[in-house]
């Protein structure tokens, strides 16, 4: 049994285990050194994480890739980034999967428990495998879509099909790559004719958008589930 969290997190109540991708820790500070004037914050990215651990009391959290955003970080960053995973730790047993940013650290290739398995996502694998949820994070899937006044808005998404669950990334700052214009080849050659399960997130509350499928014009849908 699994569970989606408005929160982006993957939530398995059996296991009492959560996982959630792209934390980017210390991203503002890495865009800094870049030359671009980010304001020299983590977003609310630590509360919101042990927020997630207050609520659920998960035994075990996964970070599934992408945890750090540049591989040598300065010292507040790193500081940051240093209080922010042991405040992790102080709540729960800590599993780290490596990411493509998580360049040196040494953290796990993968994730497995029963039925399930955690990798970052950068590198997917070639073909689904049997009896096994595929979950990654690395894309930071988001769908545009209008509202009432017909602004249109982005909003974090999960993605479901053909044995592979795309988590959002869980980073305040994950801007985020529109599924609707520009799924990344990788998710389009995986997903191929499957159906694909859609939900967003507003960091509270989950909508279900209901089956999507791909093709040649996009990705479109013909129902709208909410809850």
């Amino acid at each position: 049994m699994i569970e989606l969290h408005p929160s982006g997190a993957l939530w398995l109540p059996e296991q009492g285990t959560a996982l959630i991708a792209d934390l980017h820790l210390g991203f503002a500070w890495a865009q800094r050194r870049r030359g671009e004037l980010w304001p020299l914050t983590d977003a609310g990215a630590r509360p919101r994480l042990e927020a997630l651990c207050d609520q659920l009391r998960p035994k075990t959290l996964v970070l599934v890739g992408d945890i750090i955003h540049a591989p040598r970080p300065g010292p507040e960053e790193a500081q940051l980034i240093h209080e922010t995973i042991e405040s992790l730790r102080a709540r729960t047993e800590l599993i780290c999967v490596a990411g493509n940013h998580d360049r040196g650290q040494h953290y796990l290739p993968e994730w497995r428990t029963s039925g399930i398995r955690a990798i970052h996502g950068d590198v997917l694998p070639p073909a689904p495998e049997t009896g096994t949820l595929t979950v990654v994070g690395h894309f930071h899937p988001i769908m545009k879509l209008r509202d009432a006044s017909s602004v249109k808005r982005r909003h974090r998404a999960f993605l479901k099909g053909n044995g592979l669950l795309v988590l959002p990334a869980f980073s305040p700052f994950a801007s985020g790559c529109d599924m609707r214009d520009d799924m990344p080849e990788q998710l389009r050659n995986w997903f191929g004719k499957s159906d694909v399960d859609v939900t967003i997130t507003s960091g509270t509350k989950l909508l279900e958008l209901g089956r999507y499928k791909l093709r040649s014009d996009g990705f479109r849908t013909s129902r709208l589930a909410t809850r």
